[in-house]
């Protein structure tokens, strides 16, 4: 089955949503309900105690093999309150729809009023599936369209939906959207699904959840707040509120992502800036405004060659910000953050620079901006231009295409792809 994202009328219509006359009577917020520090778990157990009756206390934990691990850093608050729970951890990688089912399973035989995420972006939007399913087992996850779609009728059954984010960059807690995989496929592809009411009620920013986050994690997941935040600056989605958003949240990636990743848990205010920028990154890239078209072939290259979604959203910036330059200026308001002086510059010349600064950052934290280069995993040149037809396709077919405000077509998308096996410039 394909999705609504992937049919004709979609791809004929949806661009006309980001006309600037649409775009400037449609300004809608989502935010999850945001509690950070050391007193955040305290209080969602005092809201949870003070709403819910004793008798129907039951929270199903979700997390993955590894952030189980966690759930002792939740279990005295929960004791505290009388919340009885269960754990389920067969969580995978990047969402597949057959461990959706299986946790919709766990939710029909425990019937738990509080799903708990714990994890990083495939857990929560596993979670976030798993209460869309339990509540609504006949609804097609593939029709589900924003905005138009009107609304679900979630919270029938669970109560709230409460994120703990892992690592610091996927911004799924204060995202309305989820990234599943669709195993029927061949290769498997990645999915969006995108509707108001998969937002958590509660995210909970601890730096006690990310301090240990490994260095490739920290690398990787950065690099997607990092993505979401330059793709929807210099959309033309965006309105002022979302811009001023998205322009600190780059500063604050700029300043603290390097920290974040040269000393670990050892920088605690890096830690926990980057937590608060990466949540913010997927607010404003998932609010009124849209991750930008890196997206779109990040989602394709990474499912297929099986490389992190951040690492692979990152390479492609640069490649997707010169194209959709030719359209924008927008991206000159991002020179300043990176040291560029616009004075006494033509635009050829400041675009140059621009996508080198990019290139740069990535670079100064060991991330890869063109696919040869990459070291886990090894990609082999034939192998990759073997798949040129497929990762076109896939490209071509995804959700963020439909907003890139520069047009594009299979053509286009096979030379970004070529160019980015070794890293040539951006020339059409």
């Amino acid at each position: 089955m394909t999705t609504w994202y992937e049919t004709q009328m979609a791809k004929d219509l949806f661009p006309i949503f980001g006309a600037r006359a649409i775009r400037g009577i449609e300004t809608n917020f989502f935010l999850s309900r945001m509690y950070t520090g050391k007193s955040a778990l305290l209080r969602v157990a005092q809201h949870l105690e003070a709403h819910i009756k004793k008798e129907e206390r039951r929270a199903l934990i979700i997390t993955d093999l590894f952030t189980k691990n966690f759930v002792k850093n939740l279990e005295d608050y929960l004791k505290l309150i009388d919340m009885d729970y269960k754990i389920w951890s067969n969580v995978l990688p990047e969402a597949p729809l057959p461990s959706i089912e299986e946790g919709v399973k766990v939710c029909e035989s425990y019937n738990p009023k509080v799903l708990i995420a714990i994890g990083g972006g495939s857990v929560m939007d596993t979670a976030k599936m798993v209460m869309l399913k339990y509540e609504k087992p006949d609804q097609n996850i593939l029709m589900i369209v924003p905005s138009l779609g009107g609304p679900l009728g979630l919270r029938k059954k669970i109560k709230y939906l409460i994120f703990i984010p892992t690592t610091t960059g996927t911004g799924a807690e204060n995202s309305q959207d989820a990234t599943i995989t669709d195993t029927a496929r061949d290769p498997p592809k990645k999915i969006e699904v995108v509707h108001e009411e998969l937002l958590a009620d509660f995210t909970i920013l601890d730096t006690d959840f990310v301090k240990d986050l490994p260095p490739f994690l920290t690398m990787a997941t950065g690099l997607d707040a990092f993505s979401h935040s330059i793709g929807a600056f210099t959309t033309n989605w965006g309105n002022p509120y979302f811009d001023a958003i998205n322009l600190t949240v780059i500063k604050e990636i700029v300043q603290y992502l390097p920290r974040s990743y040269k000393y670990g848990g050892k920088d605690i205010e890096a830690r926990s800036h980057m937590q608060l920028a990466s949540s913010l990154a997927a607010f404003g890239a998932y609010g009124n405004q849209t991750p930008g078209l890196n997206h779109a072939l990040g989602h394709s290259f990474g499912k297929i060659f099986d490389v992190h979604h951040g690492l692979s959203c990152g390479l492609f910036l640069p490649y997707t910000l010169a194209f959709k330059a030719k359209v924008t200026d927008k991206w000159k308001q991002l020179c300043p953050i990176f040291g560029i002086e616009i004075k006494n510059k033509n635009r050829e010349e400041l675009l140059k620079e621009f996508i080198q600064k990019i290139r740069d950052f990535i670079h100064s934290i060991n991330g890869s901006t063109c696919v040869k280069d990459i070291k886990d995993p090894i990609i082999n040149k034939e192998k990759y231009f073997e798949k040129l037809e497929k990762l076109v396709d896939y490209a071509n077919n995804d959700a963020v295409i439909l907003v890139s405000h520069r047009p594009i077509n299979e053509q286009l998308c096979k030379k970004i792809f070529e160019y980015a096996w070794d890293g040539k410039d951006i020339d059409f």
